[in-house]
């Protein structure tokens, strides 16, 4: 697949319905995980760094599409700049 197809796949997945659920889901679990940490005040410290650790996983994890997003836009622009500098050697 190009970067070009990668690009709009990634596209496509953040504006369809499923990712919106997908991200509603997921912010109600990083809400809950917080919650949990908050209002438990007897929690291990262990149950407390994996609740931590969780959420900073959910939230990497909702930011993946962005941060692939600008990974592929750079690979395209690498693309074309490699072309243009073809077609002038030539």
């Amino acid at each position: 697949m190009t970067p070009q197809a990668q690009l709009k796949a990634v596209d496509a997945l953040m504006n369809s319905k499923g990712w919106n659920v997908v991200l509603e889901i997921m912010h109600e679990e990083i809400l809950a995980s917080a919650m949990a940490i908050a209002e438990t005040p007897n929690m291990e410290l262990e149950e407390i760094n994996f609740r931590r650790g969780s959420i900073w996983a959910a939230k990497r994890m909702l930011e993946l599409p962005v941060r692939l997003r600008q990974k592929l836009e750079a690979e395209v622009t690498l693309l074309h700049v490699d072309d243009s500098n073809r077609r002038n050697d030539a």
